[in-house]
């Protein structure tokens, strides 16, 4: 008798699950609303992959640069509101102007490479006062102008060493992915930086030298004319490369 019992109540149970779902399924839908939207800056297709996020059916057309759309009122209000923050123009790309100077410390009685230039004294003075070497110089200088959103690259062999008689160039090669400026309109964010420099390195007495492989891999944000020292290369005991970069967008 009690498993009689037990059954009728659990097939009461599922009578009761199915007829909620069948109300559930059964729900009237929202009074559905259609709107045509012709963009002016936005890409169609990509607008409507954002707007995937509400309860709506998006069609978009590329050549008439148009979205067809249909959903409840409410959705629409916030498509709508959504639409008219997205559909505006592109920032104009700015132009960046990038100086990279290449600084080499020592222990030795004289400087290495050139001297260095006057825009520079504030940061040798910084570096004196933060390390123990006794001597600054100039080793080369990198520049060149790119536009915010673009990749660059750019190499040199200006740079050297004195060995006895012979010279030995220092190549340096840099390779930026990205460059942008900030809503301030005076930081420059550069993204993925790659900075690569072959340098020669003695192999003993004589004339004799190795090229040693150093670099510096970063992203960094540099104010708009400031002079920012980006890192340090430890070359031997007595000697390093500094790197200092400057930048200006134009």
């Amino acid at each position: 008798m009690k498993q009689i019992l037990i059954g009728l109540l659990l097939a009461a149970g599922l009578s009761q699950a199915g007829q909620d779902t069948k109300k559930a399924d059964t729900a009237p839908k929202k009074p559905q609303v259609q709107r045509l939207f012709i963009l002016k800056y936005a890409d169609p297709i990509q607008l409507m992959d954002l707007l995937r996020v509400f309860d709506a059916q998006v069609r978009q057309n590329a050549e008439m640069h148009a979205l067809a759309i249909e959903a409840s009122a409410e959705a629409m209000h916030a498509i709508e509101d959504a639409i008219q923050k997205l559909d505006v123009p592109a920032a104009m790309p700015k132009n960046i102007e990038m100086t990279i100077f290449l600084l080499v410390a020592t222990d030795a009685a004289a400087p290495v490479g050139s001297a260095i230039p006057k825009e520079l004294d504030d940061v040798a003075t910084q570096l004196k006062n933060t390390f123990p070497f006794k001597n600054y110089g100039l080793l080369d200088v990198l520049t060149f102008r790119t536009r915010t959103g673009q990749s660059v690259s750019t190499t040199s062999s200006s740079g050297s060493f004195q060995f006895g008689s012979r010279q030995a160039s220092v190549i340096s090669s840099l390779r930026i992915a990205s460059i942008s400026v900030e809503s301030d309109g005076s930081t420059v964010r550069i993204d993925k930086m790659n900075s690569n420099y072959k340098v020669p390195v003695p192999t003993g007495s004589g004339e004799g030298y190795t090229l040693q492989d150093l670099g510096i891999q970063t992203d960094l944000d540099i104010k708009a004319g400031q002079k920012v020292v980006v890192g340090r290369l430890g070359i031997s005991h007595d000697q390093a490369l500094f790197l200092v970069m400057m930048a200006k967008v134009l």
